[in-house]
């Protein structure tokens, strides 16, 4: 793995991450496609978010490290056993990437740099120091990609708030459904990329869960502009890969 490092501050850039994401399912996730489930995981910071005051006026989406960090994340907040989990990777890090440029991911290290300290003081609504105030503002001047931090929920987990330019280098594996409160068949699963090079598979994100645990296609995503782009892209890196072999 290649590894940039910020010489002032903590940031990395690099690839070949893996990215989780838990939500608690409710009957109106019914019939929206996977595009639709992920492009609605990228939130507007606001006034009831715990990191508003940090990241005023910005988009935001949480991710972890791992589907137990995930889970233990929105248990910590109260969710009950119906849930729905995206598993999602940098697509430049795919051998076929899907989203032109192929780009690294800009990641704040808050791990290493006890960035969770002031986001644990943000979160418990305490007054942040000037310096801790001027470490932030050349962070946003940075425009990282995410930033990394300690999960509270679970030990060692890590958690990665997303900022609007970093979720856009997503592309997902695949969105997993568990309803734990029904017995019997209780689960179902789509999948948008496969094999270990993340070769995409982009019909994916025209899947929907219907009920109970079941899958069903909607016909009209080859359609949208999404799937059009994305495909561009991926016969673009095909070509290019099919060049480079000649």
């Amino acid at each position: 793995m290649d590894i940039w490092k910020h010489q002032e501050l903590p940031i990395i850039e690099s690839h070949d991450f893996n990215f989780f994401r838990c939500l608690e399912f409710n009957n109106s996730y019914y019939g929206k496609t996977v595009s639709e489930l992920h492009s609605g995981n990228l939130r507007l910071s606001k006034k009831d978010n715990r990191y508003s005051n940090l990241f005023p006026g910005q988009k935001l989406s949480y991710w972890a490290d791992s589907p137990q960090t995930a889970r233990a994340e929105i248990k910590k907040w109260g969710s009950g056993n119906n849930i729905l989990t995206f598993w999602a990777y940098d697509d430049g890090s795919s051998f076929i990437p899907t989203i032109y440029p192929a780009e690294n991911i800009r990641i704040i290290d808050g791990v290493h740099f006890g960035f969770d300290k002031i986001l644990k003081k943000v979160g418990n609504h305490e007054e942040l120091t000037r310096s801790e105030k001027e470490f932030i503002d050349k962070i946003g001047r940075e425009k990282p990609d995410c930033l990394a931090y300690y999960s509270e929920a679970k030990v060692g987990g890590i958690c990665f708030l997303f900022f609007e330019q970093g979720f856009k280098k997503l592309s997902l594996r695949e969105v997993t459904l568990r309803l734990g409160d029904y017995k019997g068949k209780n689960t179902a699963k789509v999948t948008c990329a496969v094999t270990s090079d993340f070769s995409p598979v982009l019909e994916g994100y025209g899947y929907y869960f219907s009920p109970i645990a079941k899958t069903k296609y909607d016909d009209k995503y080859i359609t949208s502009d999404e799937y059009i782009v994305r495909k561009q892209v991926e016969d673009y890196s095909h070509e290019q890969i099919a060049e480079m072999m000649r």
